[in-house]
């Protein structure tokens, strides 16, 4: 494995921790957290930031992932041949597909409100601080799923990548 190669290798894993490991951590801490204990204005807007900072720091992971990983398939593969016709090709579009799924999710969870456990926490928690609103409680909880399917999808492309290092 050369410099370039094993540059790209560290770049891609990276992003790919970078985005999952968020995904894990809002999934299995944050939202357990929100979920199950009364929630105030203030730290409904501290969420609010962290999510912020979360998505951007998500946007450079998909710019980075992307990036790498068509440098990586185009090392591996070469041709657009080799990718429709083999095994390692056919993985490589398996995590492609995976990786639009995650990415429709991205882009749709802030329009539907769907990806904290408490509906429209940005709009809340701003309205409510920028108001001098700072005391009282969001009871109301949603259904997180989108965050969920999107880590399934991901998890699937990381196997597809184990299956394609095979």
């Amino acid at each position: 494995m050369d410099f370039s190669s094993a540059a790209l290798t560290v770049v891609h894993l990276l992003s790919v921790i970078a985005w999952l490991g968020g995904m894990i951590f809002h999934i299995v801490v944050l939202d357990p957290v929100f979920r199950k204990n009364e929630v105030s204005f203030q730290s409904a807007y501290l969420l609010a930031l962290m999510e912020g900072r979360f998505r951007k720091l998500v946007g450079t992971s998909i710019a980075l992932l992307l990036a790498s990983g068509a440098a990586k398939a185009y090392l591996l593969l070469g041709t657009t041949d080799t990718l429709l016709h083999t095994a390692a090709g056919r993985y490589v579009l398996l995590k492609v597909g995976l990786t639009a799924a995650m990415l429709v999710i991205f882009a749709v969870c802030p329009k539907t409100k769907s990806c904290s456990p408490i509906p429209g926490v940005c709009d809340v928690a701003s309205e409510g601080i920028l108001s001098g609103k700072t005391d009282g409680t969001i009871r109301e909880r949603s259904k997180v799923i989108l965050p969920k399917v999107a880590l399934g999808l991901g998890l699937a492309a990381l196997a597809a990548a184990v299956l394609l290092r095979g």
